[in-house]
Protein backbone atom coordinates (compact mmCIF):
# COMPACT_ATOMS: atom_id res chain seq x y z
CA UNK A 1 0.00 0.00 0.00
CA UNK A 2 1.13 3.67 -0.91
CA UNK A 3 2.05 6.22 1.53
CA UNK A 4 -0.47 8.34 0.65
CA UNK A 5 -3.03 5.67 1.04
CA UNK A 6 -1.75 4.67 4.52
CA UNK A 7 -1.94 7.88 6.06
CA UNK A 8 -5.41 8.17 4.41
CA UNK A 9 -6.41 4.79 6.10
CA UNK A 10 -5.08 6.18 9.47
CA UNK A 11 -7.13 9.65 8.79
CA UNK A 12 -10.22 7.45 8.52
CA UNK A 13 -9.51 5.50 11.31
CA UNK A 14 -9.21 8.41 13.59
CA UNK A 15 -12.52 9.81 12.69
CA UNK A 16 -14.14 6.33 12.97
CA UNK A 17 -12.95 6.53 16.77
CA UNK A 18 -13.70 9.79 17.25
CA UNK A 19 -17.63 8.43 15.44
CA UNK A 20 -17.36 5.86 18.02
CA UNK A 21 -16.28 7.77 20.97
CA UNK A 22 -19.03 10.37 20.33
CA UNK A 23 -22.33 7.71 20.14
CA UNK A 24 -21.60 5.89 23.43
CA UNK A 25 -24.01 8.23 25.41
CA UNK A 26 -26.50 7.37 22.38
CA UNK A 27 -25.81 3.28 22.50
CA UNK A 28 -25.40 2.25 25.82
CA UNK A 29 -28.89 0.46 26.23
CA UNK A 30 -28.66 -1.16 23.20
CA UNK A 31 -25.02 -2.53 23.80
CA UNK A 32 -26.38 -3.83 27.37
CA UNK A 33 -29.25 -5.76 25.41
CA UNK A 34 -26.11 -7.12 23.20
CA UNK A 35 -23.98 -8.21 25.99
CA UNK A 36 -27.29 -9.56 27.56
CA UNK A 37 -28.32 -11.57 24.44
CA UNK A 38 -24.40 -13.21 24.56
CA UNK A 39 -24.75 -14.18 28.39
CA UNK A 40 -27.41 -16.41 26.70
CA UNK A 41 -25.33 -18.19 24.58
CA UNK A 42 -22.45 -18.77 27.57
CA UNK A 43 -21.13 -22.44 28.39
CA UNK A 44 -18.70 -23.81 30.12
CA UNK A 45 -16.08 -25.20 26.76
CA UNK A 46 -17.16 -21.62 25.35
CA UNK A 47 -15.97 -20.40 28.36
CA UNK A 48 -12.77 -21.62 28.51
CA UNK A 49 -11.66 -21.32 25.23
CA UNK A 50 -12.72 -17.25 25.06
CA UNK A 51 -10.61 -17.11 28.20
CA UNK A 52 -7.72 -18.72 26.25
CA UNK A 53 -8.40 -16.79 23.32
CA UNK A 54 -8.15 -13.63 25.88
CA UNK A 55 -4.75 -14.10 27.13
CA UNK A 56 -3.13 -13.21 23.96
CA UNK A 57 -4.58 -9.66 24.86
CA UNK A 58 -2.86 -8.99 28.16
CA UNK A 59 0.38 -7.85 29.19
CA UNK A 60 1.52 -11.18 30.47
CA UNK A 61 1.37 -12.00 26.52
CA UNK A 62 2.58 -9.05 25.03
CA UNK A 63 5.80 -8.09 27.05
CA UNK A 64 7.63 -11.70 25.90
CA UNK A 65 5.74 -11.69 22.51
CA UNK A 66 6.93 -7.90 22.14
CA UNK A 67 10.53 -9.04 23.44
CA UNK A 68 10.79 -12.04 21.16
CA UNK A 69 9.52 -10.04 18.17
CA UNK A 70 12.54 -7.57 18.57
CA UNK A 71 15.14 -10.31 19.03
CA UNK A 72 13.94 -11.85 16.09
CA UNK A 73 14.39 -8.33 14.11
CA UNK A 74 17.99 -8.06 16.03
CA UNK A 75 19.12 -11.38 15.68
CA UNK A 76 18.91 -10.18 12.02
CA UNK A 77 20.52 -7.12 12.41
CA UNK A 78 17.24 -5.12 11.48
CA UNK A 79 17.42 -2.23 13.39
CA UNK A 80 14.91 -0.68 11.71
CA UNK A 81 12.38 -2.97 12.55
CA UNK A 82 13.61 -3.59 15.99
CA UNK A 83 13.51 -0.16 16.85
CA UNK A 84 10.08 0.27 15.46
CA UNK A 85 8.28 -2.80 16.78
CA UNK A 86 9.86 -1.47 20.37
CA UNK A 87 8.81 2.19 20.28
CA UNK A 88 5.45 1.19 18.27
CA UNK A 89 3.86 -1.08 21.12
CA UNK A 90 5.22 1.65 23.72
CA UNK A 91 3.77 4.16 22.42
CA UNK A 92 0.49 2.01 21.83
CA UNK A 93 0.19 1.64 25.47
CA UNK A 94 0.67 4.80 26.60
CA UNK A 95 -2.26 6.11 23.84
CA UNK A 96 -4.40 3.41 25.49
CA UNK A 97 -3.70 4.48 28.81
CA UNK A 98 -4.49 7.79 28.06
CA UNK A 99 -7.30 7.45 26.19
CA UNK A 100 -8.89 4.89 28.92
CA UNK A 101 -8.58 7.40 31.17
CA UNK A 102 -9.72 10.72 29.09
CA UNK A 103 -13.01 8.95 28.32
CA UNK A 104 -13.70 7.51 31.21
CA UNK A 105 -16.12 4.68 30.44
CA UNK A 106 -17.07 2.44 33.32
CA UNK A 107 -16.96 -1.20 32.51
CA UNK A 108 -20.26 -3.39 31.78
CA UNK A 109 -21.26 -4.62 35.56
CA UNK A 110 -23.58 -7.64 33.79
CA UNK A 111 -22.34 -10.50 34.58
CA UNK A 112 -18.79 -10.17 33.74
CA UNK A 113 -16.99 -13.65 33.58
CA UNK A 114 -13.47 -12.24 35.27
CA UNK A 115 -11.69 -8.74 36.84
CA UNK A 116 -11.11 -6.64 34.67
CA UNK A 117 -9.76 -3.24 36.09
CA UNK A 118 -9.37 0.31 34.58
CA UNK A 119 -11.67 2.07 32.28
CA UNK A 120 -13.49 0.29 29.28
CA UNK A 121 -13.06 2.69 26.04
CA UNK A 122 -10.92 1.61 23.96
CA UNK A 123 -10.46 -1.87 24.61
CA UNK A 124 -7.07 -2.50 25.20
CA UNK A 125 -7.44 -6.19 23.67
CA UNK A 126 -8.62 -5.03 20.35
CA UNK A 127 -6.22 -1.78 20.30
CA UNK A 128 -3.20 -3.22 20.93
CA UNK A 129 -3.59 -6.67 19.77
CA UNK A 130 -4.16 -4.91 16.11
CA UNK A 131 -0.89 -3.37 16.54
CA UNK A 132 1.00 -6.24 18.01
CA UNK A 133 -0.55 -9.21 15.36
CA UNK A 134 -0.02 -6.57 12.57
CA UNK A 135 3.61 -6.23 12.97
CA UNK A 136 3.64 -9.95 13.55
CA UNK A 137 2.23 -10.48 10.27
CA UNK A 138 4.18 -8.25 8.63
CA UNK A 139 7.40 -10.00 9.69
CA UNK A 140 6.12 -13.75 8.73
CA UNK A 141 5.22 -11.91 5.42
CA UNK A 142 9.30 -10.37 4.70
CA UNK A 143 10.39 -14.37 6.43
CA UNK A 144 8.22 -16.60 6.01
CA UNK A 145 8.07 -19.15 2.65
CA UNK A 146 6.11 -17.79 -0.50
CA UNK A 147 3.46 -20.81 0.43
CA UNK A 148 2.57 -19.53 3.43
CA UNK A 149 2.15 -15.62 3.14
CA UNK A 150 -1.53 -15.91 1.25
CA UNK A 151 -2.71 -16.95 4.86
CA UNK A 152 -1.01 -14.30 7.09
CA UNK A 153 -3.89 -11.47 6.25
CA UNK A 154 -6.99 -13.77 6.38
CA UNK A 155 -5.50 -15.69 9.60
CA UNK A 156 -4.78 -12.26 11.76
CA UNK A 157 -8.17 -10.43 10.82
CA UNK A 158 -9.93 -13.87 12.25
CA UNK A 159 -7.92 -14.15 15.38
CA UNK A 160 -8.69 -9.98 16.03
CA UNK A 161 -12.03 -10.83 15.60
CA UNK A 162 -12.11 -13.73 18.17
CA UNK A 163 -10.34 -11.42 20.55
CA UNK A 164 -12.19 -8.79 20.45
CA UNK A 165 -15.52 -11.13 20.49
CA UNK A 166 -14.18 -12.86 23.15
CA UNK A 167 -13.88 -9.82 25.79
CA UNK A 168 -17.54 -9.15 24.30
CA UNK A 169 -18.57 -12.81 25.93
CA UNK A 170 -16.77 -12.40 28.54
CA UNK A 171 -18.92 -9.05 29.09
CA UNK A 172 -15.67 -6.73 30.16
CA UNK A 173 -16.66 -4.34 27.32
CA UNK A 174 -18.89 -2.90 24.82
CA UNK A 175 -19.23 -3.30 21.31
CA UNK A 176 -18.19 0.25 20.29
CA UNK A 177 -15.16 -0.03 22.56
CA UNK A 178 -14.32 -3.29 20.83
CA UNK A 179 -14.65 -1.14 17.51
CA UNK A 180 -12.93 1.94 18.67
CA UNK A 181 -9.61 -0.71 19.77
CA UNK A 182 -9.65 -1.72 16.33
CA UNK A 183 -9.93 2.20 14.58
CA UNK A 184 -7.13 3.19 17.17
CA UNK A 185 -4.64 0.06 16.42
CA UNK A 186 -5.31 0.05 12.42
CA UNK A 187 -4.59 4.24 12.73
CA UNK A 188 -1.62 3.56 14.79
CA UNK A 189 -0.74 0.41 12.86
CA UNK A 190 -0.98 2.31 9.71
CA UNK A 191 1.04 5.49 10.68
CA UNK A 192 4.00 3.01 11.79
CA UNK A 193 3.66 1.05 7.73
CA UNK A 194 4.24 4.67 6.48
CA UNK A 195 7.56 5.13 8.27
CA UNK A 196 8.52 1.67 7.22
CA UNK A 197 7.95 2.01 3.83
CA UNK A 198 9.87 4.92 3.84
CA UNK A 199 12.92 3.70 5.63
Amino acid sequence: MSRHRLILLAIAMILIFLLLAAAIPHVTILELLVLAGLMTLRTPPATHFFKFITFFGTPAFFYPATAALCLAYYTRRRWQGFWAVLITMNITWGIMEWLKNFYHRPRPSLGPLEPAPGFSFPSGHAMMGTVFFGLLALWLLKNCPPRCRGHMVPVTLIFLLLLGFSRLYLGVHYPTDILAGYAAGMSILALFLTWWNEG
